[in-house]
């Protein structure tokens, strides 16, 4: 796994929540914020959380944002705050910013101001952003039942093998589908295939045979 990292993630909507729940289940070092009570206390019993107003400097010095690595701005009512926050977070010192844009205008808003990444996301998508802001992976689709698809770079212990002296398959369950390296064509995973360093693997495998191989 990736070193545990601290992520602030502002509004508690469907995506928000989401992208929340993902990282808390996930071991990362989680605080959800939101200026509606409400929604502060529907969520306080699963994951840390505290009600804010974070167009407000001062509420955010309270919270101590500066201490934080990552922040997800995932306010959707409203343009304005969603801008004023992500400002705030960019000054206070975060500069790995997630932010969720509700239209073309409001992205590109985001992207003059600073923020690293703009999700163009639907609600349902709160879970693959929770995976790829841990920083564990590149990319993430999430398939029917328990498997899951993930792009990640060769692991440290597997740089320098084939996949069949990494025993993939037989140790850790996953499959690794397919490598695309460097200045390369992808190439099928099959089992003479040798790993580098800064190889993308694709893999499919459930979500702990995946955290399992990546810690080797």
């Amino acid at each position: 796994m990736a070193d545990t990292r601290s992520v602030l993630v502002v509004g508690l909507g469907r995506f928000g929540s989401a992208v929340a729940t993902t990282l808390d289940a996930m071991g990362q070092d989680v605080l959800a914020v939101d200026r509606d009570a409400t929604l502060v206390n529907r969520w306080s019993s699963q994951i840390p959380t505290v009600q804010a107003d974070t167009t407000d400097v001062l509420a955010l010095e309270q919270l101590n944002a500066s201490d934080f690595d990552t922040a997800v701005v995932a306010i959707g009512d409203s343009v304005e705050a969603s801008v004023i926050t992500a400002g705030n977070l960019l000054d206070a010192g975060i500069s790995d910013i997630w932010a969720k844009s509700v239209s073309k205008e409001h992205a590109r808003i985001l992207q003059r101001i600073g923020a690293r990444h703009i999700i163009n996301a639907e609600t349902d998508a709160g879970k693959r952003v929770g995976h790829l802001v841990s920083g564990n992976y590149m990319d993430y689709i999430e398939l029917e039942g328990a498997y899951n698809v993930v792009k990640i770079h060769t692991p440290g212990w597997a740089v320098g093998t084939t996949i069949a002296d990494a025993h993939v398959n037989e140790r850790y369950g996953i499959t690794i589908i397919g490598v695309k390296a460097p200045a390369h064509e992808f190439a099928y995973g099959s089992n003479d295939l040798e790993m580098h360093r800064n190889d993308e693997l694709i893999i499919l495998g459930k979500q702990d045979q995946i955290d399992h191989f990546i810690r080797g």
